[in-house]
């Protein structure tokens, strides 16, 4: 499968699937899948990708976005055999007629939220095996602290603690108002009870013996659960038992989120440098246009009998370095 440049993500953050492709695309095979759901697909990136593999593969895809951006509508219309449900993940899940064969979910990454939509999955399936669920987010930040896109579609009393356009660091429990990576809403602290994907995940199989968590620890984290009941899940765990908690991707993934973070920061060092050299140039050109400025520098002449320590020369030079 070709790698084009991801036109949306510029930062290089790496917060889509679609950097996990080729994992990813080796379950949907295993399975086999010929339908596929996608919750949470934002742009459109890894839907993209997922139409790509469906093309190969004799399979259909369907995406949940709730307020699909204008880069996802604008693949709609390129891609009419793209079923997109606006709605959110748990009624989209719970409205289902019958589960697909995959279920991929990237959307709102709180506790409560995820934990609905695999209850929703979970009352589909009775006492068939489930599908093969793949997840995003399963490592730092999300793990083991929540955040919320729409926090008011999260029950007062299921939600934590509540921090507004906050940054997040590795190994800080709480949350920064200079530092690390932007949040508009995030838990005040990570850890504790029903906070997190990965606490949801946990939680959501502790109680199911047949169903099975592994975690690749690359690209903010991910997370497959997969059924050994199905006649598929020695083929998934086969793929994904290599990757799974490897202590070398964890020190990469360190390593990967700790550059991040410092060069977020440099870029609003960079960011507000070039807002106060903008300022200062304004000022400057100002003072050059000013003619009380110009008849003062005329004064300082005529008293220093000669050129001002301040003139419009000098203002000139600085500009044009």
């Amino acid at each position: 499968m070709d790698n084009p440049p991801r036109v949306t993500d510029p930062l290089g953050w790496g917060y889509s699937l679609a950097n996990v492709i080729e994992l990813l695309s080796a379950c949907l095979e295993a399975v086999p899948t010929r339908r596929v759901l996608e919750v949470g697909s934002y742009e459109g990136e890894l839907t993209r990708d997922l139409l790509a593999w469906a093309d190969a593969n004799d399979a259909s895809v369907a995406t949940v976005d709730p307020l699909p951006p204008k880069r996802l509508l604008e693949l709609v219309a390129e891609r009419p055999d793209l079923d997109l449900i606006e709605d959110t993940g748990m009624a989209a899940l719970a409205g289902l007629d019958e589960l697909p064969d995959s279920i991929i979910i990237d959307g709102d990454h709180n506790y409560f939220t995820l934990t609905g939509e695999l209850e929703a999955i979970a009352g589909r399936a009775g006492d068939e095996p489930f599908p093969l669920l793949m997840f995003h987010d399963a490592g730092w930040p999300h793990a083991r602290r929540d955040t919320y896109y729409a926090p008011d579609r999260v029950p007062e009393d299921q939600r934590q603690p509540l921090a507004h356009n906050v940054g997040l660091v590795p190994g800080e429990p709480g949350v920064s108002e200079t530092r690390g990576l932007p949040y508009e809403w995030a838990a005040a602290t990570e850890g504790g009870a029903k906070n997190g994907v990965l606490t949801a995940l946990e939680d959501f199989i502790a109680g199911r013996p047949d169903l099975k968590l592994a975690v690749v620890p690359a690209f903010f984290g991910f997370a497959v659960i997969y059924d050994e009941r199905a006649p598929w899940a020695d083929k998934v765990a086969a793929i994904v038992a290599p990757w799974d908690d490897s202590p070398i991707l964890h020190r990469l993934e360190s390593n990967r989120v700790d550059h991040l973070v410092r060069n977020h920061g440099l870029a609003q060092e960079v960011h507000e440098l070039r807002v106060k050299v903008n300022e200062q140039e304004a000022l400057l050109n100002d003072m050059l246009e000013s003619s009380a400025f110009a008849m003062a520098e005329r004064v300082s002449k005529l008293r220093q009998r000669g050129e001002p320590i301040f003139s419009r020369r000098r203002i000139s030079e600085v500009l044009d370095k």
